[in-house]
This record gives C-alpha cells, sequence and structure tokens, in this order.
C-alpha cells in the first residue's frame, strides 16, 4: 500500500517526500556515540558532529555535545536515537545511564583511555573508587553520628550513577574551573600534543545526588552535599577541620584555594590560586602543603577536602623545621597515566585513585604520617 502510494505520487513530491524523511529521521539511525576504544574514524563525520559549537581545540572550555544547543547544531543525535532506538531507555544507546556513558567513555578495555579502568589497564591497582551502579550507601553519609547513610540515587535500584554528579545537559552546574585531566589521547597522539590548561565545570551539578541546596563552587560543600558526616563544624561529629559555609560564610574552593605561592622554592609565601596545575607547561603542586606557623592566605584558615583527597602523587615537602615549603614539580606528559613517571600520573578523582580512601599521598591500602606532615610538621609539634 505504502510503496503504491509513492509510485502515484508525481516525482517532485518523492523527492520532498524522501528529503523528509531524512531531516526528520523517520526512518532508523544510529546516534553518533563514539567509543574510544573501538571506534574509528567516519568519513563525512567531523568533530563538529558532535562537539560544536563547544570546541575542539585544546584550551578553553569544553564540554562536548552535553550543552550549548541552538537552532544549528546536531548535538542531540549524538546520544538520542529518534526513532528505532536500541533501548527504552529515553532513546538512548544504553539501557541504563553508565552503559549510555560507557559509550563513549569506557576506559576499561586494555587501553584504559577513560576516567574508569585506565589504573588497570597499566597495571596498576586501584586504591579506592566511586563505584558506579553498585550501591546506595555513601560513607560518611550521617550527620548525625558520622557514619554510613543511603540515598535515593538515579542509577538501578537507587544506585550511584554517573548523573547523580554529573549533568548530561550542562543545566545548574558548578562555577568553571582549572584542572589537570589530559583525556584525549587521540586529540594528543594526532593533533596538537597535551591540551593547556582546562577551565570547565566537568558538567558537576549544583545539586550532587539530588540534594535540596544547590553549591555554585566545587569545593568542600559539593563533596559534603552527599558525605555530610565527614564536616567540620557538626555538633555531635568530630573531623578533621575542612573550610565549608558550616565554617565561614566564604568558605574556600578548588577555584580559589588557600595555596603555596609561586617561588622561588622553598617560601612561606602562600596564596589565593586555583589547585589545578597548568600540565602543558611547568607547574607545582602548590595545593597540598601548609607551613608553619600558618602565613598569608593559609593563616586563620582551613584546608578543603580535594587537599587530602586527590589524584595520588607526590606533593613536596616542608623544610625541616616546617616553616617553608617546596611543593613538588607537577608533570603531566601523556593521557590516562601512560607514562609511570608522571606526577600526578593519573587524573581520575574522585572517579578512581591509586591511593588508599583516595589520599593524595599513600599506598593502595594505607597512609603514614608523611601525608599528616604535609601540614603538621613534627618540628611545630608540641
Amino acid at each position: 500500500m505504502r510503496g503504491r502510494a509513492l509510485r502515484e505520487l508525481p516525482a517532485v513530491r518523492i523527492v520532498v517526500a524522501l528529503a523528509c524523511a531524512v531531516a526528520c529521521g523517520l526512518w532508523a539511525s544510529t546516534a553518533f556515540a563514539f567509543d574510544e576504544t573501538t571506534s574509528t574514524y567516519t568519513p563525512g563525520v567531523g568533530c563538529s558532529d558532535c562537539h560544536n559549537p563547544n570546541g575542539t581545540t585544546g584550551t578553553g572550555t569544553r564540554v562536548g555535545p552535553h550543552s550549548g544547543y541552538s537552532a544549528t547544531t546536531s548535538a542531540c543525535e549524538c546520544c538520542h536515537t529518534v526513532h528505532d532506538a536500541p533501548t527504552a531507555n529515553k532513546l538512548l544507546p544504553g539501557e541504563t545511564i553508565k552503559s549510555t556513558c560507557f559509550t563513549c567513555h569506557d576506559g576499561t578495555t586494555t587501553q584504559g583511555q577513560g576516567v574508569y579502568g585506565a589504573i588497570e589497564a597499566r597495571g596498576a591497582v586501584v586504591g579506592a573508587q566511586h563505584r558506579i551502579e553498585t550501591t546506595s550507601v555513601v560513607p560518611g553519609g550521617s550527620a548525625s553520628d558520622g557514619g554510613s547513610a543511603s540515598m535515593a540515587f538515579s542509577g538501578p535500584g537507587q544506585t550511584l550513577t554517573c548523573s547523580d554528579c554529573h549533568s548530561p545537559h550542562g543545566s545548574e552546574i558548578v562555577t568553571a574551573f582549572p584542572g589537570e585531566r589530559q583525556r584525549s589521547y587521540w586529540f594528543q597522539r594526532d593533533y596538537h600534543g597535551l591540551l593547556t590548561v582546562q577551565v570547565q565545570s566537568r558538567l558537576l551539578k549544583q545539586r550532587p545526588g539530588g540534594v535540596a541546596t544547590a553549591v555554585a563552587e566545587y569545593g568542600s560543600d559539593w563533596c559534603l552535599a552527599c558525605h555530610a558526616g565527614r564536616a567540620s563544624g557538626l555538633s555531635t561529629v568530630h573531623n578533621h577541620p575542612v573550610e565549608s559555609l558550616l565554617t565561614t560564610s566564604s568558605p574556600a574552593n578548588y577555584r580559589l584555594a588557600a595555596i603555596v605561592g609561586p617561588g622561588p622554592y622553598p617560601t612561606a609565601v602562600t596564596t589565593i590560586g586555583p589547585m589545578g596545575i597548568n600540565t602543558k607547561v611547568s607547574g607545582y603542586n602548590r595545593g597540598y602543603l601548609w607551613p608553619f606557623p600558618r602565613t598569608g592566605a593559609q593563616q586563620g584558615r582551613y584546608p578543603i577536602c580535594q587537599q587530602c583527597h586527590e589524584d595520588t602523587r607526590y606533593v613536596g615537602e616542608l623544610t625541616a623545621d616546617g616553616t617553608q615549603a617546596t611543593p613538588s614539580t607537577a608533570t603531566v606528559t601523556a593521557p590516562d597515566g601512560r607514562t609511570a613517571s608522571d606526577n600526578p600520573r593519573f587524573q581520575n578523582f574522585p572517579h578512581e585513585t591509586l591511593g588508599y580512601r583516595m589520599l593524595v599521598e599513600a599506598t593502595t591500602t594505607a597512609y603514614s604520617d608523611d601525608l599528616c606532615m604535609n601540614c603538621h610538621p613534627a618540628a611545630q609539634l608540641p
């Protein structure tokens, strides 16, 4: 019947009908979703098909197909198939949020090009991770007793999944901040080498876990949205001091933290600046040492969560008397931990890290006094 109807249409109307069918997706089409570990280049499909208008260069804010929608972009079809979609999950390529995100961001294969899987792919052992679609239990989630607590997340069975922390459409996200991640292996290999420092939101939600109170900056308060029992300033729980809205009206954050000054080293100078390092040019891990007595920007302040919990690395040392700091040189020469001597080798926090409990200086199973002495030098202890 359909074929006869088409045969009866004038030729011009047939052409128009076919054009509309293609343009409107009447026939099944596959989302562009690109798996870095298995996909190959498709002739006629360029970088801008997924990333326009958000940029494919190595500088600035890059959010791929997750924002910047307009009348001239084609980002929606990167993830959604309008007709004959492979799953019933919102026309997405995966049955769950995790499997959908892993269509592009899966690092669990032997190539390890992703925020999950890179550590094991390099023959190393994961010390800690945020487990995806596995549990709804949050360590330190209870503000009343500091113990674990369950949250109703968005994954199967209310387990934690990618979209509990990240906004897939770039809505209600935190202020962009400089970070360390060298994400794109193909970009480095085929085009421009290492990326310059990336000022991005990482698509982090202002309400991680769907909490009621929005957090505009990535810092302690963002972590405490779920790990509420790890804050300082609670009435019944006693934790290591951490700067947050519970302790001050203007807390530091990852973008504006109390860090060691620019040198020369050693130095007692501290300043307000970003935790993230520029891994394309020479830089230093300036966010993890606190000389004592406290000076400048660190005086009268507390550290933020990310000054103890971050990608594992050697952070440097305080002088013998503890009054000055010598941050370590930051070196990232290849993405996804391909160079074992890089410092930090991996830039996957808070997805997975080498260190125990995601501590910046630790083995995979424990931490030692060396971590504590980054801020509390033995010579200054009472």
